[in-house]
């Protein structure tokens, strides 16, 4: 299925549209305002030799963020949740190892069926003070379709598989029910990349894995990749001019890129 291509904001513009949710609230959503907003982020240093935003990515960022959203991420069970559930499937339950921080970070306090045709309903909005810490995280999750990363604009569903594993479905943010996607947990839901400023080309070392934007005639997505090698050089007006050779993992291809087309791993995930 071919979808469109993904975007993704730097630091400083996500800083700017979330103050302006705050002072502007349903004004941002003006397809006038989101133009002129997609205008002047175009004209910043950091967008120079980048693919121009449009208007209605910057409206459909808006549009998740404003009312705010009232979907909490789904739960995986405890181990306690586990066994009443085995119990429920008359199946054992085989142990698991502990889940991941990321993974830790969907849970919340509610049962599923270990039925593979089964999906949690939705969670009830008096569970959103239950997860404080978790308000502020945001996901992406890697395509099946075509190994690309996606930011995640909801979490819809989940579900136990026979081998125990987890998926959730989820929505990626601007796209629609269309593009809805069974995920798995472990493999392939992450803690969202983070775009680089040029001044933070020193964090990204030979052998890291990265999330490269690449750009062709047919798409422009993101992929993980590995850096191989850099060219350290001169910063000038124009910001970063250092040089990554990168490979991608899902094809193995190589591309020397620049910074602006590089977001990096949180230190914690």
């Amino acid at each position: 299925m071919e979808r469109r291509s993904s975007v993704r904001f730097a630091p400083s513009e996500i800083a700017r549209m979330e103050k302006l949710v705050t002072h502007k609230k349903e004004r941002v959503l003006d397809e006038i305002f989101c133009r002129k907003l997609a205008e002047e982020f175009n004209c910043s240093p950091g967008r120079v030799g980048s693919k121009a935003l449009q208007a209605v990515q910057v409206q459909e960022w808006f549009r998740q963020k404003f009312p705010a959203s009232t979907v909490i991420p789904p739960c995986l069970p405890t181990g306690s949740e586990e066994k009443a559930l085995a119990s429920q499937a008359s199946a054992p339950v085989s142990e698991e190892k502990p889940p991941s921080s990321e993974e830790n970070a969907l849970a919340v306090d509610t049962s599923i069926s270990n039925d593979i045709g089964e999906v949690s309903p939705d969670l009830p909005i008096d569970n959103i003070d239950k997860l404080p810490e978790i308000e502020d995280m945001q996901f992406e999750a890697r395509s099946s379709k075509d190994f690309a990363w996606y930011d995640i604009a909801t979490f819809l569903a989940y579900r136990k598989l026979s081998s125990g594993e987890f998926e959730v479905r989820v929505r990626f943010q601007g796209f629609g029910a269309e593009e809805d996607e069974w995920i798995n947990v472990r493999k392939a839901i992450r803690l969202q990349s983070i775009p680089l400023e040029s001044s933070e080309c020193k964090l990204i070392r030979e052998g890291d894995l990265v999330l490269c934007f690449k750009e062709s005639n047919d798409e422009a997505l993101h992929f993980d990749a590995h850096v191989l090698e850099i060219q350290r050089k001169q910063h000038d007006i124009r910001g970063c001019r250092c040089v990554f050779l990168v490979e991608y993992d899902h094809d193995g291809t190589q591309e020397r890129v620049n910074l602006r087309r590089l977001s990096r791993r949180p230190k914690h995930s």
